[in-house]
């Protein structure tokens, strides 16, 4: 298939024509969270098909975006370069103008790594007071994110696993968690509560 482009010499263009590819930003969205490999991003990317998987991804490699972590090995899992990297921005940038702006199609797919990313997009540094980490521990996902103090302000991480040392375990997932933070709970734990308010509705 023809690839479809502006043909305007312009970088939004330019930078449409890249990242507009359709899947393409759902690519670096699962590539942001972990590494995976091709048979894990085709079950996340459900409906893109092999084919068009596999000429995505030697696209982005041709590009420098994305590397095997084992070039020698077919079954090795991709991850995103520095250059690659430098693409978060605008993906946390839609996230949040997603989520100002957008309602979720409740009907669609959804894996609870997701909401990882979307924590992300949703922190606020500057309502930060303290440090704090929450893991969840729910099958399939265990994972944890955290508020943490670095250079005079505050950043958030996350990562799939179990956290070295949390505040709090909850056995449920980020999903839920979210849901119950909308309806008002969490709110007799000042810890955690300061949490909450570290993240834009």
């Amino acid at each position: 298939m023809k690839k479809r482009t502006y043909h305007q010499n312009c970088y939004l263009a330019q930078a449409g024509d890249f990242l507009g590819e359709r899947w393409t930003l759902l690519i670096f969205r699962e590539l942001l969270i972990q590494p995976c490999r091709f048979k894990d991003l085709n079950t996340y990317l459900a409906g893109m098909g092999t084919n068009l998987l596999s000429q995505r991804l030697k696209e982005l490699e041709l590009c420098a975006m994305v590397e095997k972590l084992n070039p020698a090995d077919k079954r090795s899992a991709y991850r995103l370069t520095a250059k690659g990297r430098e693409v978060e921005g605008v993906v946390l940038e839609l996230i949040r103008w997603g989520a100002g702006n957008l309602p979720l199609e409740k009907e669609g797919r959804h894996y609870h790594h997701w909401d990882l990313l979307a924590m992300k997009a949703l922190f606020s540094p500057g309502h930060c007071r303290a440090e704090y980490t929450i893991q969840f521990s729910c099958e399939p996902l265990t994972a944890w994110v955290a508020a943490r103090q670095q250079d005079g302000g505050f950043i958030f991480s996350f990562a799939l696993g179990e956290a070295e040392s949390a505040e709090l375990v909850l056995a449920m997932t980020i999903t839920d968690f979210r849901q119950q933070v909308l309806e008002g709970k969490f709110r007799d734990d000042p810890g955690l509560s300061a949490f909450i308010d570290c993240f834009n509705p």
